[in-house]
């Protein structure tokens, strides 16, 4: 249970401008809730494709506007759990495999990444019977809930594609106890049919841009000077880049069982090139959100937003079923590592769909409250109140996001930098709001500026300087 509210509050968090080159520096006129203006403005200006297939559009006020409905069919996720290093054979076809064992003695949560890894490997058993080579097991993303208790066991925890496997066996470092995996199956379960809300990328990033100017609206002492466009709109800025063949599961509503698609119900795409698809449409199951002691959901808790993180999730390059891979990290975060939801807010995949991420509410608008809060996510140990996760699907170790991912999450890095009046290329003194913890890092940080971690992947780390800067640009 989250006890962030227990707390004291720590002093507000100072934002600050890093000296800059001149050469950023005429960048820089980015000021306070004005960069929220210019973000939300470029978002409403594009024209919006209107969505062509579904049920007849139904009016819905909100943030976002107007949106229409439409029927999608979504599989169960199967789970099966065995206890120990197995081997170990599911009654259904593996997708993933969520491995989890505590860790042996001497290797605590500040360890070094890797450390008390070691020696951990698994083979997978194929359908004709025999098994493959040892593979090592490497934590890719990791992550907890702030509110974790003081003296709790600390666990490794993986989750790992296992397409077209059947079973497996694990190998785990001499010491370690509590072995436990997890065999997921997101596609082939029992349908469930959903009237889920049609919303554009456009509709969305405007709702979360626009936050900044809903915020002064209530606190007038915040405001700044009056936001200035662009001199050209945000969806001329170039052409879409092609991403490739368009992923399965496109199909007239109700849409097919596998629900997976990047396209979902044949929905046209907004001006911005960009799908989104809410925690309904692909298929987010909320009693998993539910408290087994009450039968509650788990309480959320809110804080201004302070810096926004990236990550990757390590998960298979070249995903045929994206949708399904969300369904898969939701189920791993929410039940294998308690943290009552998926811990990142926002997740983009290789054709550059968004994918609204952790529960914030009924408002609509993805990550936040009305009022501009933040949803305490579980995306960074510790530092997680205030701090927004932006997680590309993939492993980005040694491969480059696709262009279509990357232009995706220049957009989403507008929209946020926009809500929360940040500097693209300037530095924050984060301040945990509950327990005080501090770091000074990029506003728009990778996890590995946090911790000692490979994510969000060396290559895409490495192109955030750009990613960056194209933020600013966008927002002048």
């Amino acid at each position: 249970m989250n006890t962030e509210d227990a707390m004291p509050a720590a002093d507000p968090p100072r934002r600050l401008r890093d000296p800059a080159p001149p050469s950023r520096r005429r960048i820089l006129v980015l000021a306070g809730a004005g960069v929220g203006g210019w973000a939300v403005m470029e978002f409403a200006g594009a024209p919006v494709a209107a969505s062509t297939v579904g049920l007849p559009a139904a009016a819905a006020a909100g943030p976002m506007g107007p949106a229409g409905t439409r029927v999608v069919l979504i599989p169960r996720t199967l789970s099966a759990m065995s206890v120990g290093t197995g081997p170990a054979s599911p009654a259904f076809r593996i997708g993933y495999l969520a491995v989890r064992w505590s860790r042996p003695s001497g290797t605590g949560p500040g360890a070094a990444v890797g450390r008390g890894n070691e020696g951990a490997a698994i083979r997978l058993r194929r359908a004709n019977g025999g098994y493959g080579s040892w593979s090592p097991l490497t934590v890719g993303c990791p992550a907890e809930r702030d509110d974790r208790p003081a003296g709790a066991s600390s666990a490794h925890a993986v989750l790992m594609g296992a397409r077209t496997a059947t079973g497996y066996e694990l190998r785990v470092p001499q010491g370690a106890s509590g072995v436990a995996v997890t065999a997921l199956n997101t596609t082939s379960g029992p349908c469930r049919r959903l009237t889920v809300p049609d919303v554009t990328a456009q509709a969305a990033l405007a709702a979360v841009a626009g936050l900044a100017v809903a915020a002064e609206s209530r606190s007038p002492a915040r405001a700044r000077a009056v936001p200035r466009p662009r001199r050209a709109p945000l969806a001329a800025a170039g052409p879409v880049p092609a991403a490739g063949p368009e992923p399965a599961g496109q199909a007239a509503a109700p849409q097919s069982a596998s629900t997976a698609s990047t396209a979902p119900g044949g929905s046209a795409p907004s001006a911005l090139g960009l799908l989104y698809l809410p925690r309904a449409a692909w298929g987010a199951d909320e009693s998993l959100r539910l408290d087994p002691a009450t039968g509650q959901p788990w309480r959320t808790t809110y804080h201004p937003g302070q810096v926004i993180t990236v990550h990757h999730t390590v998960t298979p390059n070249d995903d045929p079923d994206p949708a399904a891979t969300v369904r898969a990290i939701y189920h791993f975060h929410t039940v294998e590592r308690g943290w009552a939801d998926i811990g990142y807010h926002f997740l983009i995949d290789e054709a550059g769909a968004l994918y609204e991420g952790r529960w914030s509410g009924t408002d609509g608008v993805p990550g936040h409250r009305p009022d501009g809060q933040v949803v305490t996510g579980a995306h960074v140990g510790g530092f997680n109140a205030g701090n927004v996760g932006v997680a590309l699907l993939g492993d980005h170790r040694t491969r480059a996001p696709t262009a279509a991912a990357r232009r995706s999450l220049v957009l989403v890095l507008q929209a946020l930098s926009g809500a929360h009046s940040l500097n693209p290329v300037g530095s924050v003194d984060y301040v945990n709001p509950v327990g005080g913890a501090r770091r000074r890092v990029p506003a728009i940080s990778g996890h590995g500026d946090w911790m000692a971690t490979e994510c969000p992947g060396a290559v895409l780390y490495t192109a955030l300087d750009a990613v960056r800067l194209e933020v600013a640009q966008a927002l002048l």
